[in-house]
């Protein structure tokens, strides 16, 4: 008798999370590192850079959990600017996703890689 074996198809939170910050700090730690070297000068300069922006950001994941927490609506930024705003921007806000945003952030990790 032969057992029969497979991998079980499910990806939890913490594998979901590894895969995003893995790809996401993987590209852009190539990408970015050099160039933010290059304007600051030493590597100590760079590394205060990084704790400046590790700020900013978890201040920013913050405020996207407040906004969610207000608007418990899918589509992020589009009903945060909608209901901040009006529609035509959420609109628009949407359309540059599409067209210009998302698609140089592919290109860039496309270079990166």
């Amino acid at each position: 008798m032969q057992e029969e074996t497979s991998f079980k198809r499910s990806l939890g939170l913490v594998d979901a999370t590894m895969i995003v910050a893995g790809s996401m700090i993987g590209s852009g730690i190539f990408i970015v590192s050099s160039d933010i070297t290059r304007n600051v000068g030493s590597a100590g300069w760079l590394i205060a850079v990084w704790l400046i922006t590790a700020f900013m950001t978890i201040t920013a994941a913050v405020s996207y959990g407040e906004l969610s927490g207000m608007y418990p609506k899918a589509g992020g930024q589009y009903v945060y600017l909608k209901e901040a705003y009006n529609p035509l921007m959420g609109f628009l806000y949407g359309w540059s996703f599409f067209a210009v945003i998302q698609t140089a952030t592919i290109a860039a990790v496309g270079v990166a890689f």
